[in-house]
């Protein structure tokens, strides 16, 4: 993936080939002890050497320097995992810098920078100067856009497309690049799993449907979540009952903390004049977040016991997309300093949920 593979690749295909080190040094007319730092990676050979010996590995410089064009899903992970926690520790313009030196190594490969303008949409509220972390990020959905013979790969850069676009308070174009998004979906997980049924495997049926399903509820969430949050039903108990029953259904407090939390934090705010409500959705609120920071990763339950190997075959793996640091303190302030619950900032039970969303985010022992 990177150059600090020379080091481990000289000396593995140097054993390859039976050579010891005296005798590579003699091939190159070097002293041993400079073929030893190679491999040590104590130093890096000039690229003339590179150039021998590739001829005499009989391997391409590409490989000898370990470079490949594209990456794979765990290599993909693991720098989109590193940028991550780099966002949530480092100074932000420093980390995009280095987002744009990978991009830069890696332009050929779409699946990176599709998770790469995942990463900026992620973080780009950290940031006061978001127009130039946007901006690149459109760069890169037109690259991927162009360039890409996914369609898979296609679909979700006009996601991400009218994401920003939301961002950047533009909803009538964000509308009209998904208007044919909203056509009615295919069975198409049926009809695979059916397929699978009449070729016997059974397990695979089994995966496909609790996949569906799974990202299904997520989603519906999700959706409830923002009918709540804008008020577009006047009958906002019977939204929350729906969501509620989701949650009790599929124990989405547990399942998907994430986008649970989000729920029940709303259904307070809207029952702000409302002391016994909105305290008891504040205490749901709590929950997810103990659970949250309990099991910070993506995964499913007994349920959903076919899903885990899907979700860790994800570019971004089980790791939730945004590291655990930046939510801390966002997760407090929204319930702490909220002017909507400053009625109750008073209330003994009130600031029980203060206190216990900041043990359980301190990360102190959970009761």
């Amino acid at each position: 993936m990177s150059e600090m593979n020379i080091s481990q690749n000289i000396l593995s295909h140097r054993k390859r080939i039976g050579f010891t080190q005296n005798e590579l040094a003699d091939f190159l007319s070097i002293s041993k002890a400079a073929v030893s730092k190679w491999e040590k990676g104590h130093s890096i050979p000039d690229i003339g050497y590179l150039g021998e010996l590739s001829v005499l590995f009989d391997i391409s410089l590409d490989e000898l320097v370990g470079f490949s064009p594209d990456l794979n899903k765990s290599q993909i992970r693991q720098i989109y995992n590193e940028l991550a926690e780099a966002f949530s520790s480092e100074d932000f313009d420093v980390v995009l810098g280095r987002v744009r030196s990978y991009s830069k190594r890696y332009y050929n490969c779409y699946p990176f920078l599709s998770a790469m303008i995942k990463l900026l949409i992620n973080h780009v509220n950290f940031t006061e100067n978001k127009d130039p972390v946007l901006e690149l990020a459109e760069t890169y959905i037109g690259r991927v856009l162009e360039f890409s013979e996914s369609l898979h790969l296609k679909e979700e850069m006009v996601f991400y497309q009218a994401v920003i676009l939301i961002m950047k308070e533009q909803p009538g174009e964000a509308s009209e690049l998904l208007k044919d998004f909203n056509l009615p979906k295919l069975p198409v997980s049926s009809v695979l799993a059916q397929s699978y049924l009449l070729m016997d495997e059974p397990e695979k049926a089994k995966s496909t449907l609790q996949i569906q399903i799974y990202e299904g509820v997520i989603y519906m969430m999700i959706d409830l979540t923002m009918l709540l949050h804008s008020g577009l039903y006047d009958d906002l108990d019977g939204v929350i009952e729906r969501g509620s029953g989701l949650d009790r259904t599929f124990n989405m407090k547990s399942l998907h903390p994430n986008s649970t939390l989000n729920f029940y934090l709303a259904a307070a705010m809207k029952h702000d004049h409302d002391k016994e409500k909105c305290l008891f959705y504040l205490r749901e609120f709590q929950e997810c977040v103990k659970n949250l920071f309990k099991e910070y990763y993506i995964h499913g339950d007994e349920f959903f016991s076919e899903v885990d190997e899907w979700i860790a075959d994800i570019d971004t793996g089980r790791d939730a997309p945004v590291k655990i640091g930046l939510a801390k303190e966002q997760l407090i302030d929204v319930v702490e300093n909220s002017a909507v619950f400053s009625a109750y900032k008073d209330d003994i039970s009130f600031k029980n949920i203060v206190h216990n969303l900041k043990k359980y985010i301190g990360g102190e022992k959970n009761e």
